[in-house]
């Protein structure tokens, strides 16, 4: 390929993994984020509800496993991306059809957010070995920063317009219409997405997935490992965060009577709240070293979910919750950062995509078994105000019990080096949004830099 060419084919993967991480965001804010939302105004039930934020990531994150396999037989990363992005759109086609669909309404959901998470993490560790490939090292940390930054922007204006569209419509009656608009519309997003995705270029055509390492030898080198322990911690916390994380929801709009502005405008403070410290934590922990940093995060997550018991004393509710929302994003940030430092790093970089499948479908069994604990708590006592409180403090003390785990994981020499994060989701717990690193930010040389 001659120097011309080789400019045009970077100038023109450039422009269209930029148009996709707008794309790509403008689904996540308007789209799944909301799923939830929805099957509250369709009468489905608080506990059904909860549990639709956890079963169908434990679908998609099994059907995940699969993924080095199917992509091995097509060689290709691309038409593998392509086609899963091609279908996680139909899956936002399909869920306003819950609707209408009467007693099968939950089924519709669960069935569609199940393939919706499937096909979405079944992309992550494929798209992360596809954008190392083609975007060179000397521009990568540049580019994904300012990447980040883009999709940052476009998935809020997103989810501000999703909310915004939802709370006009409901002070109209027609709620259930706006819920269809918005899934329609991120589901173009997401074709838009597929499309700039296709257009980039895949020097690796015909030999993807060669090198991808079976479960059986990332659980084995795992084992023993530094990085074997801090997963058992994650399950820990995950556990300990899920029994009341998809229950902020129902809480939220069911029980405190929320309108979709303010249920928008305070998942939106805890993702803003996490933007805005990563970079003052990443310079932290380049002065005081990594460790001390995730157990500033360990730490302060554990009062989080707590401080919502002071809804029973404090009349202005959303005042409050910005406040608490603010803050679980300063505490999430230093977590995540933190963590996804510890981990990949002391991962050889050849390991560090197969090891994202096994974090993700840890994270995500981890997930159902917390909202189940939760969904038999709220069975047990009664959906009441009083029982979804009481299910909030028992996870602070579940965050404390926790840190037993981190005790446990040894003195580790971790750089603070460059990394870019991606949202494959907003919450109203973990800091506002589902975070994911790009793998090929980590970098591997000595130089210590801070995260954009």
């Amino acid at each position: 390929m001659s120097r011309r060419s080789a400019r045009a084919t970077l100038s023109n993967d450039l422009r269209s993994s930029m148009i996709d991480a707008g794309a790509y965001s403008l689904m996540v804010g308007m789209g799944e984020t909301y799923l939830t939302a929805f099957a509250l105004a369709l009468s489905i039930s608080e506990i059904a509800t909860g549990l639709l934020a956890a079963f169908p990531m434990l679908f998609g994150a099994t059907l995940q496993l699969a993924a080095p396999w199917c992509i091995g037989r097509l060689g290709s990363h691309r038409i593998w991306i392509v086609s899963c992005a091609i279908a996680q759109a139909v899956c936002l086609f399909v869920m306003p059809i819950a609707a209408i669909a009467g007693r099968w309404q939950l089924a519709v959901l669960y069935i569609a957010a199940s393939l919706y998470w499937a096909s979405g993490l079944a992309t992550g560790p494929a798209w992360n070995t596809w954008a190392e490939e083609i975007i060179p090292p000397i521009i990568r940390t540049r580019f994904f920063a300012f990447r980040s930054r883009v999709s940052q922007f476009c998935l809020l204006v997103g989810f501000a317009a999703g909310g915004l569209v939802l709370a006009y419509a409901k002070r109209n009656a027609f709620v259930v219409a706006a819920f269809t608009a918005i899934f329609i519309l991120s589901g173009i997003s997401r074709l838009v997405s597929a499309s700039a995705l296709y257009r980039q270029s895949e020097p690796s055509a015909g030999r993807a997935a060669r090198g991808h390492k079976s479960l059986r030898h990332v659980l084995l080198n795992l084992r023993g490992h530094a990085g074997g322990r801090l997963l058992m911690y994650l399950f820990a916390v995950q556990v300990a965060v899920q029994l009341s994380g998809p229950y902020f929801t129902p809480f939220m709009l069911a029980r405190r009577g929320m309108t979709y502005t303010e249920y928008m405008f305070l998942i939106a403070l805890g993702f803003l709240g996490k933007v805005i410290a990563l970079p003052a934590w990443g310079r932290l922990a380049k002065r005081a070293g990594v460790q001390p940093l995730m157990w500033i995060g360990g730490v302060g997550i554990v009062p989080l979910s707590g401080c919502w018991l002071g809804l029973q004393w404090i009349e202005h509710d959303v005042l409050y919750l910005s406040v608490v929302q603010v803050l679980g994003g300063f505490a999430w940030a230093a977590y995540e950062l933190a963590f996804f430092l510890m981990f990949f790093e002391t991962i050889p970089r050849h390991e560090r995509t197969s090891v994202l499948t096994i974090y993700n479908f840890t994270n995500a069994l981890a997930l159902v078994f917390g909202a189940s604990l939760g969904a038999g708590w709220l069975a047990l006592v009664g959906e009441s105000g009083g029982s979804y409180l009481q299910l909030f403090g028992l996870s602070s003390a579940a965050r404390l019990l926790a840190l037993v785990f981190l005790m446990r994981v040894p003195q580790m020499e971790i750089r603070a080096v460059a990394m870019s994060l991606r949202t494959l989701a907003l919450r109203p717990s973990e800091g506002g949004s589902l975070d994911r690193p790009v793998l090929s930010t980590i970098e591997d040389d000595q130089a210590e830099k801070v995260p954009r």
